[in-house]
């Protein structure tokens, strides 16, 4: 069993480095390899000098609420980042020595090849460590300076399941559920590539009715998505001749009300899917990577020329997100926005009486009196100083009804004019959402801005 589900006696809840010295209680369970063959490794790997850095860095990482590790090896030494709600922080630097110590540790623990430092190696392994499980991912390779480490931190269990959790208003909610659940259309799920959109995906499915239809995917085999209740996935692996054509004309065999669509992979299916909802109203959900809802409409169409304007026809509402910080809700710090800063922002003089702002403290190098005395600054226990906590999503809601079906035909090759009918017909952009973001204190406009600018 890789997850214990049993909690330790208190005795058995730290271990010890080969100097003796108390250690985290984490342990590194590998995926994939006989139980007897992992502990035999790790009983090896606790005698190992680099076995306190590699269990400890770890460990931070994870009190850290980091959800990646990158350690840059080079010459001169070794570089370790954790990064902590989408921001990377750079830990002290290690020598060589001791980096490569704590990578041995890795590599043996997960059945890897601790001499190769050249090739591409991969592994993952689960731990319980803070109450809760975890799931990493190791992959490491060299790379012109050396050799790049990388650990993907995920819980076992998804944290954030809901729409709510994504941070959604709820207003937004009820009209992107009514999209999901209508009987008849076609619903586009977007996002930037690295801003969360698979689980934005899996969290729109998960909000779907499911109860009263059959949904169906068609996923390509060696990179699935994560299973969920209710939705019956079927595979294409044109490795062994099971093409995505084929398996889509076998997945309509079990009339299914709803196709879940990563991908219309082809324009074969496109086509398909298009006949489905016209002649058997059949409701359809994809996704596509874009930067904002009227790319990622344009990028559909120009994909799938042949059919655009079926698509077109068909398509009810388009959702986009990006991400950003939260503000932490314990140390943010509320402040009266001038005249000349509400009207920049577009909110009317009156309408919002305060934003917040971080409560980041100064470095320690600037913490210190007149007489160059160190003082004493209380930090944040909760946020650590960072003035954030988490990530939240900001997301954009394209409502196509038939005037804007006719300017997605007419406009499709000036996106910007595009832009602008929609927010003359009252669609609100990450602008808008951002800022009423801001005025509900969620975030700050530093976020606001800086995803704006892409950075």
């Amino acid at each position: 069993m890789v997850f214990g589900k049993k909690k330790k006696k208190p005795a058995e809840e730290t271990q010890a480095g080969a100097d003796g010295a108390a250690l985290p209680p984490l342990e590194i369970k590998t995926i994939g390899i006989g139980k007897d063959e992992a502990q035999g490794l790790m009983i090896a790997c606790r005698q190992l000098p680099g076995y306190p850095v590699a269990i400890i860095l770890l460990a931070n990482a994870v009190s850290s609420r980091a959800d990646r590790i990158l350690i840059d090896y080079s010459a001169q030494g070794a570089i370790a980042r954790y990064r902590i709600d989408g921001v990377w922080e750079t830990l002290p630097p290690m020598d060589r020595p001791t980096g490569d110590a704590a990578l041995v540790v890795y590599k043996k623990a997960l059945g890897l090849n601790p001499a190769e430092r050249k090739q591409k190696q991969d592994a993952k392994f689960a731990t319980n460590f803070a109450g809760t499980d975890w799931v990493v991912s190791f992959t490491s390779a060299g790379v012109q300076a050396g050799e790049r480490v990388l650990f993907q931190i995920d819980t076992k269990k998804p944290t954030l399941k809901t729409l709510d959790d994504l941070g959604m208003r709820e207003a937004m909610q009820t009209t992107f559920k009514g999209m999901l659940n209508a009987t008849k259309g076609i619903v586009l799920i977007s996002g930037p590539a690295g801003q969360g959109l698979p689980t934005t995906w899996r969290v729109s499915l998960e909000a779907a009715d499911k109860f009263v239809r059959d949904f169906v995917s068609l996923e390509y085999k060696a990179d699935p998505d994560p299973e969920i209740i209710n939705v019956t996935q079927n595979f294409f692996d044109p490795a062994v001749g099971d093409g995505p054509d084929t398996i889509f004309e076998k997945m309509l065999l079990k009339q299914p009300d709803v196709l879940v669509m990563p991908s219309l992979i082809s324009s074969y299916i496109a086509e398909r899917t298009i006949d489905q909802i016209t002649k058997h109203d059949k409701h359809a959900i994809t996704r596509i990577v874009a930067g904002d809802t009227i790319d990622a409409v344009i990028q559909l169409l120009s994909t799938y020329r042949s059919e655009a304007k079926d698509i077109v026809k068909y398509l009810s509402g388009v959702l986009n997100q990006r991400l950003l910080r939260r503000l932490c809700d314990k140390c943010k710090q509320p402040f009266q926005p001038n005249p000349q800063l509400l009207q920049k922002l577009g909110i009317p003089a009156g309408r919002v009486q305060k934003l917040f702002q971080p409560t980041i403290p100064p470095p320690p190098e600037q913490r210190v009196d007149a007489k160059g005395n160190q003082i004493e600054i209380e930090i944040c226990k909760k946020c650590n100083g960072r003035g954030y906590y988490g990530r939240m999503a900001i997301f954009e809601l394209l409502t196509v009804d038939d005037t804007m079906r006719q300017a997605i035909l007419k406009l499709a090759g000036n996106p910007d004019e595009l832009r602008k009918f929609a927010k003359q017909r009252g669609h609100l952009g990450f602008q808008e959402e951002g800022v009423l973001a801001c005025a509900l204190g969620l975030t700050s406009l530093q976020e606001v801005q800086k995803m704006l600018s892409g950075k």
